[in-house]
């Protein structure tokens, strides 16, 4: 191998690790974002008979992806979910722990609070200008949700994210 090849392989290998979800166009085959993609971090069956993808980089990375397929196979959406308008979306009263982590994944941390009887689901986020946030999604004992809140991301407070 020439010394001159080297940087061509980089850029070959570098395009390659910059895949992602969000650059997945309509029509797109589940095998062939498969092979694009590399393995989801989860993978759910839809009510409409269809499969989502889920590429989540909680608790580190600040998005969740979701390419959602219709029941041939192919690609109808993809979606970042950790957004303002993502989280609005979110029903009090209405939406379960199941469908919060069909539509948000695994929460960056869970929390349990014994004197009000209810429990919290952390996702990590930046809001509007870059802001460092993080949604929490408060359940009631039979896992509905009761309320929703937006606070400064507590693992950045103090200088930088905590390494878990």
């Amino acid at each position: 191998m020439s010394r001159r090849s080297l940087p061509a392989i980089a850029l070959v290998l570098l395009l390659a690790a910059c895949a992602s979800p969000l650059s997945l166009k309509p029509g797109t085959s589940i095998d062939e974002a498969r092979s694009t993609l590399g393995r989801p971090t989860a993978e759910v069956k839809l009510p409409d008979g269809g499969t989502r993808l889920q590429f989540s980089g909680q608790p580190h990375n600040q998005s969740v992806v979701n390419a959602d397929f219709d029941a041939k196979g192919r690609l109808r959406i993809v979606e970042e979910m950790l957004t303002d308008e993502s989280f609005s979306r979110v029903r009090s009263g209405k939406d379960r722990k199941e469908d919060v982590l069909r539509d948000f994944g695994p929460p960056a941390e869970t929390f349990f609070y014994r004197l009000s009887n209810e429990s919290a689901f952390m996702y990590r986020y930046f809001t509007h200008g870059g802001f460092k946030a993080a949604m929490f999604i408060y359940f009631d004992p039979d896992g509905v949700v009761k309320r929703t809140e937006t606070g400064m991301d507590p693992w950045a407070i103090g200088g930088g994210d905590r390494d878990r």
